[in-house]
């Protein structure tokens, strides 16, 4: 399975859902974390429907400020912890094996960044919490160390000492990831132009020993100043084809092999039935969604993969 973690910067606009859209599609996330989305839990209604999801938990922007948003697909079981503007706490149960996650979001402001430490050190001192592998992903507005910020003015070090220290408190260690280093940049030309690693995973001893072989890449803008994050925390899934050379098929194919199999037939309509949405066309996308993974996985399982 995989997880993502994305600052938008808002999802109010067709452009912007497009290019959510397209991040799910390329990366097939099974655990996927928004900030600043800069909706309402009635505007997403729809959303984790077209997106292929099946659970999703909403903190309410404020204003046309902040905003976030977790979604998650079967057969991950998801338990909501606490919420916060900064944060959404989780416990999730991957075929009995517990976890814990939590979406952060760091706030845009120095003074604010205070408070946001403080968060961190009380979600880590959580007793009755404390005890299961501990995941932490998002935009924490901050980097950890001066050669993290390319451009503009100095980082303060005050202000990476207390990043640091909060983490130290929690024993969070920061996960390295692979792709290009930055995270964010302001999108500027010359002298102007600045990048950050604002962007990261973070995580206790315990849950690197769970997923030891976790892969962390940073990857594409998707027209945001800030990458989306994907963590692998097995092999990449089933139905994500890839080929020769390690890069990702663009479309899923029904093979003619599969037509001549009755079994076929039942896993198509039982992924069909399985479709959730609140309309008739978000219904459409969600079922042929299901209907392509769910074939994909069981002709692979049973066939291996067809040679063109």
């Amino acid at each position: 399975m995989s997880c993502i973690i994305w600052n938008a910067r808002g999802l109010g606009n067709p452009k912007a859902i497009h290019n959510l859209h397209r991040l799910v599609a390329d990366e097939d996330p099974s655990l996927l974390f928004l900030c600043e989305t800069k909706l309402v839990s009635g505007q997403c209604r729809n959303l984790k429907y077209t997106l292929g999801f099946e659970g999703c938990f909403v903190q309410d922007c404020l204003g046309r400020q902040g905003g976030l948003m977790l979604l998650w697909k079967d057969p991950l079981k998801v338990e909501i912890k606490s919420c916060s503007a900064g944060h959404i706490d989780a416990i999730i149960d991957q075929n009995l094996r517990r976890w814990r996650f939590t979406g952060f979001y760091g706030s845009p402001t120095v003074e604010g960044r205070i408070a946001s430490w403080q968060l961190i050190r009380r979600l880590g001192s959580l007793s009755e919490l404390c005890h299961l592998p501990w995941l932490v992903g998002g935009d924490f507005n901050e980097v950890l160390y001066d050669h993290e910020k390319q451009g503009g003015r100095p980082r303060s070090l005050s202000q990476m000492k207390h990043f640091q220290e909060a983490l130290d408190h929690c024993c969070l260690r920061n996960i390295t990831s692979t792709g290009e280093f930055f995270t964010w940049a302001n999108k500027q030309v010359g002298s102007a132009f600045i990048q950050e690693r604002l962007d990261r995973y973070v995580s206790t001893l315990a849950w690197g020993q769970r997923f030891p072989n976790s892969r962390c890449q940073n990857l594409n803008f998707y027209s945001s100043d800030h990458r989306a994050i994907r963590i692998l925390l097995g092999p990449s899934p089933v139905w994500v084809r890839k080929k020769s050379n390690g890069s990702r098929k663009g479309r899923f194919h029904f093979e003619e092999l599969w037509a001549t199999d009755e079994e076929c037939r039942l896993v198509v309509a039982s992924a069909w039935d399985k479709r959730r949405a609140t309309n008739k066309l978000a219904g459409v996308v969600n079922g042929l969604q299901r209907c392509a993974k769910e074939t994909d996985a069981w002709g692979i399982q049973k066939y291996g993969r067809v040679k063109k």
